[in-house]
């Protein structure tokens, strides 16, 4: 029985020994990430090379902090397609099986789009105005903006006038092409904006047609339009007031377990109007809108768009050339605003996040 002991004590000594000898390897996880901080999307490139040791790491796995798997491989990049701050983390195994543990942050800051409608252009600016990017349009008076989806990419969508022959456009925000172009309901494309959740789709309001269209993105197919009249019917918060007559402004947002609200302006009397969206049981079919609520009074004459953002909506205004932030619950403008960023008659707005 002695002799057994001993052959077990050894065994543990050894095993003991070997543990030690794995933390003692010198095992570092070193990551070289650039960029740290940008605006959406955005590509990182990431580097861990620089782990030891040089000869002896036999495994890279690479988490982004984000619901996407992790990535085996020493380098590579990654693009973060939402507003956010995350852990980019590196774990290295060495050939001895020792491993080590790293991490940076990577922070995420949401992006700007306008347009402007005597130039002809979009741009894309920082929370702080700073142009960051630019494009002109083969299509003329481009008033609404917006980012959605179409085959598992990103597009913008923008909403020509384009002197009477109006245009819906899919452009590459990377590039500004415009891969795709089609004729917009009516003759005065306003605003635009897209709904992510349960069934996605483009809403579009027309400024001649006094009309809110439901859109397939992929064709710009109208599935229904909306009126006047129809809101009257259906909507006791629109009261006498006028409706669709003068729109400044659409945006949408989501819901839990919903198919989110579109947020309307009404520059006729300055109102925002928050609006139920009770979806159909298939696309096909017909999507119910209702006012919830009384709507919002907010000071601004010359608005020509409105995004709701953290909370908090966003109006263009184009006299004062900014985009003011506005508590949407009450319509008092909270004193932050975006200014000094170029062009001459801001027209549309999406924040992408």
């Amino acid at each position: 029985m002695k002799s057994t002991y001993r052959v077990l004590g050894l065994a543990l000594l050894v095993g003991v020994l070997g543990l030690l000898a794995g933390c003692n390897s010198g095992t570092i996880a070193v990551i070289d990430v650039t960029p740290l901080v940008g605006v959406v999307p955005l590509l990182v490139h990431y580097d861990g090379t620089s782990s030891t040791p040089a000869n002896g790491i036999s495994t890279y796995t690479w988490s982004f902090g984000t619901d996407d798997p992790d990535v085996h491989a020493e380098t590579g990049k990654y693009t973060y397609e939402h507003a956010g701050t995350y852990t980019l983390r590196l774990t290295v195994r060495g050939a001895d099986g020792s491993t080590a543990t790293t991490s940076v942050t990577v922070t995420v800051k949401p992006a700007v789009w306008i347009t402007d409608s005597k130039l002809n252009m979009v741009y894309k600016l920082d929370m702080q105005g700073n142009e960051i990017t630019s494009f002109q349009l083969p299509f003329t008076e481009p008033h609404g903006i917006t980012v959605g989806e179409v085959g598992g990419k990103t597009w913008l969508f923008v909403a020509c006038k384009n002197g009477g022959n109006q245009r819906i456009l899919r452009i590459d925000p990377s590039t500004g092409k415009v891969v795709q172009n089609y004729s917009a309901p009516a003759q005065s494309p306003l605003n635009l904006t897209y709904q992510a959740d349960m069934q996605k789709q483009l809403w579009h309001v027309d400024g001649l047609s006094r009309k809110l269209y439901r859109m397939n993105p992929p064709n710009m197919q109208v599935y229904d339009a909306y009126g006047e009249s129809y809101f009257k019917a259906t909507s006791q918060h629109t009261g006498n007031l006028p409706f669709l007559w003068k729109p400044q402004g659409l945006d949408w947002t989501p819901e839990k377990n919903a198919a989110g609200y579109l947020w309307y302006f009404e520059g006729q009397n300055r109102l925002l109007y928050k609006i139920k969206i009770i979806p159909s049981y298939d696309i096909m079919s017909n999507t119910q809108l209702q006012v919830v609520g009384d709507p919002v009074n907010v000071p601004i004459f010359s608005a020509s768009a409105i995004d709701m953002y953290d909370g908090k909506l966003w109006v263009v205004d184009v006299n004062t050339h900014a985009i003011i932030e506005v508590d949407p619950t009450t319509g008092v403008l909270t004193g932050t605003k975006i200014t000094g960023f170029p062009g001459a008659a801001p027209a549309g707005l999406e924040i992408q996040h």
